[in-house]
């Protein structure tokens, strides 16, 4: 991205409750620089949701889902100007609803077609909530049975005209809501960390939905049609914590990856296709042809610190990158998007140690870092916040500040 304003290669800032380092390292391929870091600190190191950026009457924000400690008022949904991380407004979660999990991933989306977007999110307060994105002003709620950890999907899945809001709370019941509030069904699959995701997994022309899912004992991965029956079901040896969905010469992929390591990829079927384990809290998120030879790759994580490229169709790893030596107690999953603007993409991988690194998706190189002594635990999200053509990354660190990135070659 273009770079705004130079930054020494390591410099202070200010943190609540301390000092936090943080610094740009410029690599053979770029640098990686901060455009601002948000003033939503709070006095705890558990933020793990990620934020949506959406551009709404001209205006780009970025809707950063914040907890804080318990029985206080540091939790809510707030909304941040992308141009220098100003809080336009907070929608705050009661204390007596205030945890680490106050407010899972938001999603920004028009349900009722009408061409007003809301911000969705669901909350500690056991809802599902749609917000006015200007305002903040909440214009939708429905009731959930526990608390919501799963980012919500708009779309017309459920039979019957409209869209939908589909939603899976902690425990495991996965909620799909008509526009006007109505529950059109819901189905118990067992605790569920991981987002759901949609993807049409019989060829019908209709998009069916996958859901990872970690109960007591194993976990599943299970894929429902739009009445909630089940089109296939295939068990895990432990529970889901990552799952994600892309395609294959046309055909749908669902990749779930659980927290003892197994990383395992399904066709659209139900048919497992391939099978790995990378160790302890396997984590996925971002598929795509990175490399340009025409197959997708899945790029995978662990607890061990290696970032890894696996063809999705063979399941043959491509090369693998160590992120961190650091004895750090996950990895989240990196993002996949056009950082420079040249038209191809790079991966942006963020560790739970603090640190950002651009890598190129070809060879695993590591291109530029960025870092914050504080820890990261999800997938940062690309989004083009300045409209310059390329995307910028927004990563919520664990201390609830939202830091937004540039790389530049």
């Amino acid at each position: 991205m273009r770079t705004r304003t130079a930054l020494a290669l390591v410099g202070v800032v200010l943190a609540l409750g301390g000092v936090a380092a943080y610094g740009a390292t410029q690599l053979g391929g770029g640098t990686l620089s901060e455009r601002w870091v948000s003033d939503t600190a709070r006095d705890m190191q558990g933020n793990h949701h990620a934020p949506a950026v959406a551009e709404i009457d001209g205006e780009t924000r970025v809707y950063a889902p914040v907890s804080g400690r318990a029985d206080t008022d540091e939790c809510g949904l707030v909304a941040l100007d992308a141009g220098d991380g100003s809080t336009r407004w907070t929608h705050p979660v009661p204390p007596e609803n205030c945890t680490v999990h106050a407010v899972a991933d938001p999603a920004v989306a028009d349900l009722g077609g009408d061409g007003d977007r809301a911000v969705f999110a669901a909350t500690t307060e056991n809802v599902v909530s749609g917000f006015d994105p200007a305002t903040g002003d909440e214009e939708f709620r429905h009731e959930l049975s526990s608390y919501g950890y799963t980012r919500p999907i708009v779309a017309d899945f459920a039979p019957g005209e409209g869209e939908e809001i589909v939603v899976a709370d902690v425990q495991g019941e996965l909620f799909v809501v008509h526009e006007n509030g109505t529950t059109a069904w819901s189905r118990e699959l067992g605790m569920t960390w991981a987002n759901p995701a949609l993807a049409d997994f019989d060829g019908d022309g209709g998009e069916e939905l996958v859901v990872g899912s970690a109960p007591a004992e194993g976990g599943a991965v299970t894929v429902l049609d739009g009445e909630g029956e089940t089109v296939w079901e295939r068990s895990t040896d432990h529970g889901v914590a990552w799952l994600t969905a892309g395609e294959v010469d046309g055909d749908p992929l669902a990749v779930a990856a659980t927290t003892r390591g197994e990383v395992v990829a399904y066709e659209g079927d139900g048919n497992r296709t391939w099978r790995h384990d990378f160790g302890d809290y396997a984590a996925v998120n971002a598929v795509g042809d990175g490399d340009d030879d025409g197959t997708p790759e899945v790029y995978a994580v662990a607890k061990d610190g290696v970032l890894r490229s696996v063809d999705a169709e063979s399941g043959d790893i491509e090369w693998e990158t160590t992120l961190t030596n650091a004895d750090v107690q996950m990895m989240p999953p990196p993002a996949l998007g056009d950082l420079d603007g040249d038209g191809s993409p790079e991966l942006l991988a963020v560790g739970n140690d603090g640190s950002v690194s651009v890598v190129a998706p070809d060879s695993g190189e590591v291109l530029a870092t960025y870092e914050r002594d504080v820890p990261i635990y999800k997938y940062p999200t690309l989004a083009d916040i300045d409209d310059d053509g390329s995307d910028e990354a927004v990563v919520m660190y664990g201390d609830g500040r939202v830091a937004a990135l540039d790389y530049s070659e």
